[in-house]
């Protein structure tokens, strides 16, 4: 019988082990935040799908950086250079001189109605004229997007469709630079000149969320903040919209978790120097008894 039990207890025991060996290494190490505080400078989702890069994270508060961004071959997204910062209960990103879609608007055949059009306007334009409902050709960008017509683009009237179309800008989107930075539950953005197909986008504040409006072509989004449930905050410099979803880029994303606490260094206890020993005590002398003899 107690053969039988040996190899039960020896299993019982092996169980035992591994359980609490996966109990050990599914602790978290040390006392670092549940979401680490992190940063990167670029992140694309859609038919570009582009990594968090790059991307830096403080899973112990000490500070992270990163210079290394390397995105893939792609017609759609330029960046020149970025930073990234993370540390305790901080982050910061640095971004310079970014393009959406360059060279993008140069490639779209004009319909021949709308040439025609923009040829019958005068010198000076006619701000007046309403946009035509003319059906648009493929724009030549890299991601599906739906069907467009010019009045889903965001221009105002027929000139400014025309000067679009007969003198395209460089890109999409094109922002000189951007700074965002988060302490705690708090953060701020800095934007350079931003354009939109050629247009400079006038931020009116950079201390709240703003939007252009919304429409098939792209939106953008500036200074997008978000407290997350475990208590840590995200601020996004640019979330940029194509084809209604079909492709979202994010510029300049920093978070801060809450505050990994650090444990000091003990310092340890000097131990005290035995005590200095004096010199031992002269023994108590003992009488001698002689006889003198007495003279004189």
């Amino acid at each position: 019988m107690r053969r039988q039990l040996a190899p039960t207890v020896v299993t019982a025991a092996a169980v035992a082990g591994v359980v609490a060996f996966s109990l050990v290494a599914s602790t978290p190490v040390g006392s670092a935040a549940t979401r680490p505080s992190s940063a990167y400078a670029v992140s694309a989702e859609g038919q570009v799908p582009v990594d968090k890069t790059p991307y830096v994270e403080s899973l112990d508060g000490k500070p992270k950086k990163s210079s290394a961004l390397e995105l893939p071959d792609n017609p759609l997204l330029a960046v020149r250079a970025g930073t990234v910062n993370a540390g305790n209960n901080s982050a910061s990103v640095e971004l310079i001189d970014i393009s959406v879609g360059a060279d993008i608007l140069g490639q779209i055949p004009i319909p021949p109605d709308l040439k025609k059009q923009c040829d019958a306007l005068p010198p000076t334009g006619a701000d007046d004229l309403p946009l035509p409902d003319i059906k648009l050709p493929d724009l030549g960008l890299p991601i599906p997007l739906p069907s467009l017509s010019t009045k889903d683009l965001p221009v105002k009237n027929l000139p400014d469709l025309c000067k679009l179309l007969l003198t395209p800008p460089s890109s999409l989107v094109g922002i000189d630079a951007v700074n965002v930075w988060c302490s705690g539950a708090k953060g701020g953005i800095d934007v350079g000149a931003l354009t939109l197909l050629g247009q400079t986008i006038k931020i009116p504040s950079t201390t709240e969320t703003f939007s252009t409006p919304a429409n098939p072509l792209i939106a953008i989004t500036v200074n997008e903040q978000i407290k997350n449930a475990d208590g840590s905050f995200t601020i996004t410099g640019l979330k940029i919209n194509l084809g209604n979803g079909a492709q979202i880029i994010r510029l300049a994303s920093a978070t801060c978790a809450k505050p990994a606490t650090v444990k000091p260094t003990p310092t340890p206890t000097p131990t005290p120097p035995p005590p200095v020993e004096g010199p031992p005590n002269a023994p108590t002398p003992t009488p001698i008894k002689t006889h003198i003899p007495v003279t004189g």
